[in-house]
């Protein structure tokens, strides 16, 4: 189903349906619902008082009195308590995984709590009124010891998820409490006195029960007993609640809620659109997929990148980024995991363009670093780094004309030749190179016979010459043949004439012989005018009275001979000649005799000639083509004549004229310029931005002191400290020039950016499967150009499994809700809702595969789910990539301890050492419990080997950052090493239960996989206890479902298991399956030259010097390329000299230029010489 992006889809109801999703979501967050109940990610800070005592109340002593400190938790390894402690662990390592994502700690304390029921659900609302931001870590010492902690930025937040609510729910604004309780407080110190005033503050708008006194409070076990108390009114209650408080969404509900507030004012739709793309130059290398993508940036309004895993998504919106930036755009790049900005941020600075880019995450801890660089700007500007500017731009403008000519020299080959059969001038010089050189070739009028005229002919003499043996044949009986033949109605009668003609022409010319012989000349002269004059001496002269005799004795074989030429041949003897009539009848006896001698191929020609149309011209073509051949000795009558067809084919084409006559030297010199621009961009890029930044802060100063807006504390003219909004909003084109590269995610976004249509020139989108259109549509409204990056085969956001929006609900408010909007609201994430968009969309596709250190890491996917197009990298050295460990362990409540335990004894052992390091490691089970259950026995393990060597070897591997997560968690993650535990298995009983859970979503669960099996970088290693009589049934499952489904995680299993065991065989027919009605897989790593007089091996001859021992040969693979011929030794399988044939099949499109750099580059890189041969050439 797809859909207009238009005002016709984008009413107020769509906005509507997308409101109540975030307000659906809100409710059951922890910032509206702080009960720790049983959720693993809350404790009761009360309970830790169980474990160290007077814990809670030196942690609020801390906390009300020191901006920064070190508190410690010891376990205690007690029965008793291990509950708690496990949640201590949980929460530790939860915190690690999203601050390695997000980039912030989401560690934090909730207190004191606000008790108040909603008035328009009637649910009751446990929300804290202030948050901390804290910090826990593990002691690297001792196993058993944590630490909490506050730095001296840590933030204290009043819970505006909860201001939101009061406003919505009660029209209550307590924004004006925020202000003068919080904002203004210079130190990061909250004591219980301020929260008492600000709760007195709250009381005077909303009526509520609550305490002056502090005291600490533990929560009820149920939410009910806590409910009992409403019936006096909303009430505080002084408990504390630890957990992971992650971004408040509010800045996103005020956006939406604008939005619907101020529907009119907006187009939804930017029209006005700028093509700023003067050049197509970027900063970094770029694959052709990937240059695509900058070359037509502009053509549309929304821009996909379908990225597959590990296709160098970051380094392509690299590319965009500093191509945008040389044409002088701004940029906002949204994403909700810190990491994978974080990685476009390493890239850029690597680049020297880092200064250029606010990383935004957290407006009030990213307040001061903004003010303070617009500051040092404005105080001491940095000096430009000087270059050849203008042998820049000559370069650029010289790139712009070599990719011109190259482009246009391939656009060339794509003319259409041959229209009979749709054949291009590409696919006549590639057929043509493909057959033998004969030097000389038969030249073919193509205006008039085209390539079917070809195979017609050549189909002519195939059956002629099957009915009648020889070419010889062929020819005599067409100089035999004529019409008349047409008319014998009786092969009998027919042969029985000829041959009493044939006695009678015997007859004949022994008589004439006698007769010459004994009268000489004056009887061959007795015909015609002589006849007469002879006639009046003849009574006078008695021997020609004889000679007169002789002739009327001839006349009735003659007169014979005449009866049977009007019937069959209409042959014309030259009877005034008696001396030429002789040879006639001479001639004509040995042609019915060659008649007579080959009667059944005589009757299969004229039968054929009667039977088949063919005109003159093709006749006529016929008989010279055999003649030439009969006189060049060419027997290979087939591909000769195909031969010359294609060569005059190209002798007509004019592409001698038309071709790059400077390829040899063009080519270079267009790498050449690639290689200067990609390297000297960055300079032209801070020159430009640096003029600009200056004019901005000249200008700037001129109406405001940029040091008031920009305060670090109140001045004259402005009484508070700005927020980073404020300062935004005041200039915000002022802001732009500073900082052209804004990167944020999509709450802080909505926080800190003015809600302005088309505000940035690109808005750019990473990991666009995993964003909630919810959240990120005020985000996407704000761009001119929309670039959404993810991969339409990976998973959506991680709560889509577990709580996908209830469309009966929000039905049943809204009647009249038009099917389109909600369809279009209910898109699992902004990729699959721009997906959705038929208007002004493009999608480009990223073709080679970087992650994977062996290909065999990403065959399984590239066949089963991406069409095989991937181009995996070859591997540096071979290894087995995938190992595969049968465990059979019991699966029992959800875990299986057995997986849990090899998993345990491999992250500690020895065999996941590489190359003598430690690899980074990342643990991956199906389900909740089992990661849980890894993870409680990781830390049993921890406690009971407390050695240094145990010690260094799990430091080691939080450094390197392992993680272990469940299934649905693991998108955007990489890492050297992934272990998977299947984790299901066979009960107690001995019964095995097929319910994978998500991975069984015939519509989703393939994607779960896809990204699971690909996050491996050098290794995957599955533990399983799935029984293999099962793991069998993946064929008919796929035969049946797909690749989709157990089926399809069947067959990985299968997959990993041949790999790991070296069966070739079956991992090549799992991988054929996978890919059906595609090319078919092999190992083969080349194919042998069979036909060595072929013209292409003779010009590669030619051109490559060839040692004694070198062989030529074809289809070489590496990776996923495969080139057309290479150089090797006979002895070795790795080829010398790789070689590439300048041809559309391999190099087309906008960037066919790009492709020739990208291969030389790749190859050259890897130790190969690289040969590229312009097919034009050799015509």
């Amino acid at each position: 189903m797809k859909f207009i992006v238009n005002g016709g889809f984008m009413n107020i109801n769509f906005l509507n349906l997308l409101s109540e999703k975030l307000n659906v979501g809100s409710m059951r967050s922890i910032y509206l619902n702080a009960m720790p109940g049983r959720y693993r990610a809350r404790m009761d800070l009360s309970d830790l008082d169980k474990i160290n005592d007077r814990f809670s109340k030196e942690f609020f002593e801390n906390l009300f009195n020191k901006d920064t400190f070190n508190i410690k938790i010891k376990l205690t390894n007690e029965e008793k308590n291990r509950h708690i402690e496990r949640k201590i662990e949980y929460l530790f390592n939860e915190n690690r995984n999203i601050f390695r994502e997000e980039g912030i700690s989401s560690f934090a304390l909730g207190y004191p709590i606000i008790v108040k029921q909603n008035n328009k659900t009637k649910s009751v609302m446990k929300a804290p009124l202030f948050i901390w931001k804290l910090n826990m870590t593990r002691s690297k010492t001792n196993m058993n010891e944590f630490i909490i902690s506050k730095e001296e930025d840590g933030d204290i937040e009043i819970n505006k998820v909860l201001l939101m609510q009061l406003l919505s729910d009660d029209k209550i604004n307590l924004s004006d409490v925020y202000v003068t309780g919080i904002e203004e407080k210079e130190k990061a110190i909250l004591t219980f006195e301020d929260i008492k005033n600000i709760i007195e503050k709250i009381d005077e708008k909303l009526k509520l029960n609550y305490q002056t006194e502090f005291k600490i409070e533990k929560f009820p076990e149920k939410s009910e007993e806590m409910d009992k108390k409403l019936t006096e009114g909303p009430f505080i209650f002084y408990g504390g609640v630890l957990g992971l408080f992650k971004r408040q969404n509010e800045g996103i509900i005020q956006d939406i809620n604008n939005l619907r507030e101020n529907f009119n004012k907006f187009k939804f739709n930017v029209s006005d659109r700028d093509n700023f793309q003067l050049n197509k130059n970027c900063s970094v290398s770029t694959d052709p997929s990937q240059q695509n993508v900058v070359e037509t940036l502009t053509d549309t309004q929304y821009k996909i990148i379908q990225g597959p895993p590990g296709t160098g998504k970051s380094q392509t919106l690299t590319a965009i980024i500093t191509n945008a930036l040389e044409n002088g755009a701004n940029i906002l790049v949204v994403c909700e995991k810190k990491t994978a900005l974080d990685v476009i941020y390493e890239k850029l600075s690597e680049l020297g363009l880092g200064d250029l880019a606010a990383m935004l995450s957290n407006p009030t801890t990213d307040r001061r670093q903004i003010v303070k660089r617009v500051r040092e700007m404005e105080e001491k500007f940095p000096k430009t780094e000087q270059f050849d500017e203008a042998k820049y731009e000559y370069t650029v403008n010289e790139y712009r004309e070599l990719k011109k000519k190259y482009n246009g020299h391939q656009s060339n080959f794509g003319k259409i030749l041959e229209s009979e059969i749709n054949m291009s001038l590409n696919d006549v010089i590639l057929k043509y190179l493909d057959g033998k050189n004969y030097g000389n070739y038969y030249y073919v009028e193509t205006q008039k016979n085209n390539i079917n005229n070809i195979y017609k002919i050549l189909d002519r003499i195939d059956v002629l010459l099957s009915k009648i043996g020889t070419v010889n044949n062929l020819k005599k009986f067409e100089e035999i043949y004529n019409k008349n033949f047409e008319k014998i109605s009786s092969y009998e009668i027919f042969f029985s004439e000829t041959l009493d003609i044939l006695e009678n022409l015997k007859k004949l010319i022994l008589f004439i012989d006698k007769n010459i012989k004994k009268y000489g000349d004056e009887f061959k002269n007795y015909f015609g005018a002589n006849k007469l004059k002879i006639s009046l001496f003849s009574i006078f002269n008695m021997k020609i009275k004889e000679i007169k005799n002789a002739w009327n004795d001839i006349y009735p074989y003659s007169k014979k001979l005449d009866d049977y030429n009007n019937k069959y041949t209409e042959k014309k003897f030259t009877k005034y000649d008696y001396g030429l009539y002789l040879k006639e009848l001479e001639n004509f006896s040995n042609t019915l005799n060659e008649i007579i001698d080959n009667k059944i191929e005589f009757i299969n020609f004229n039968d054929e000639k009667k039977n088949t149309e063919i005109s003159q011209e093709e006749k006529a073509f016929m008989n010279n083509f055999l003649n030439y051949m009969e006189k060049n000795n060419i027997n290979d009558r087939k591909e000769f004549l195909l031969m010359s067809y294609y060569y005059s084919l190209l002798q007509n084409s004019n592409i001698k004229n038309e071709k790059y006559k400077d390829f040899n030297v063009n080519i270079p010199k267009l790498i050449e310029s690639d290689s200067y621009i990609t390297a000297m961009q960055r300079y032209r890029i801070k020159k430009y931005w640096n003029e600009i930044r200056q004019r901005a802060l000249t200008v700037m100063n001129k109406s405001e002191n940029i040091k008031m807006l920009y305060n670090l504390r109140k001045n004259s003219k402005y009484g508070k400290i700005n927020t980073l909004r404020e300062i935004v909003e005041t200039d915000v084109k002022f802001f732009k020039d500073m900082f052209p590269i804004i990167m944020t995610d999509p709450n802080t976004c909505s926080a800190v950016l003015p809600l302005e249509e088309g505000v940035f020139d690109l808005v750019v989108f990473d990991e666009a499967s995993q964003l909630k259109l919810e959240e990120i549509l005020p985000a996407l409204i704000r761009g001119k150009y929309k670039i959404v990056s993810g991969d339409i085969h990976q998973m959506p956001p991680s709560n889509y499994f577990g709580t996908e929006m209830e469309q009966q609900n929000i039905v049943e408010n809204e009647e009249t809700i038009d099917e389109e909007d909600l369809f279009l609201a209910d898109s699992e994430s902004l990729l699959d809702y721009v997906n959705n968009l038929n208007d002004d969309v493009e999608m480009s596709y990223l073709d080679f595969h970087y992650r994977s250190k062996h290909p065999k890491l990403i065959n399984f996917s590239n066949a089963a789910f991406y069409e095989s197009r991937l181009v995996p990298m070859p591997a540096k050295k071979d290894y087995i990539p995938i190992e595969y460990f049968k465990v059979d362990g019991v699966y029992k409540g959800r875990k299986n301890d057995s997986e849990a335990d090899e998993i345990i004894k491999y992250i500690f052992g020895d065999k996941i050492i590489i190359d003598d390091k430690l690899p980074s490691v990342g643990i991956v089970t199906l389900n909740l419990e089992q990661k849980n259950n890894i993870v409680s026995k990781i830390n049993a393990y921890l406690r009971e080997n407390d050695n240094d060597k145990i010690k260094n070897r799990y430091n080691e591997l939080l450094e390197n950052n392992m993680f272990i997560k469940n299934l649905e968690n693991v998108q955007g993650d990489e890492r050297d090493i992934i272990i998977l535990s299947t984790t299901f298995g066979k009960s107690d009983e001995g019964k095995f239960i097929q319910n994978f859970g998500p991975l069984n979503n015939q519509q989703k669960g393939y994607k779960l996989l896809n990204v699971l099996i690909t996050r491996a970088k050098y290794k995957f290693t599955v533990f399983t206890s799935i029984p293999e009589e099962n793991m069998e049934i993946w064929e008919n499952e796929i035969k049946k479902n797909g690749n989709n489904g157990k089926g399809i995680f069947y067959a990985y299993l299968n997959y990993a298991k041949a790999v790991s065991e070296n069966d070739t065989d079956k991992e090549n027919r799992i991988i054929d399956i996978l890919s059906e009605n595609k090319m078919k897989y092999t190992n083969i790593p080349y194919e042998s030259i069979i036909d060595t007089d072929k013209k292409i091996i003779n010009i590669i001859k030619n051109e490559v010097k060839l040692g004694e021992n070198d062989e030529i040969v074809k289809k070489y693979k590496i990776g996923g390329f495969t080139l057309e011929y290479a150089v090797k030794d006979k002895n070795e399988s790795k080829a010398k000299i790789l070689i590439d044939i300048n041809s559309i099949n391999n190099f087309s499109g906008k960037t066919s230029y790009k492709s020739i750099i990208y291969r030389k580059n790749l190859f050259e890189n890897m130790g190969y010489e690289y040969k590229l041969f312009d097919m034009a050439n050799y015509i």
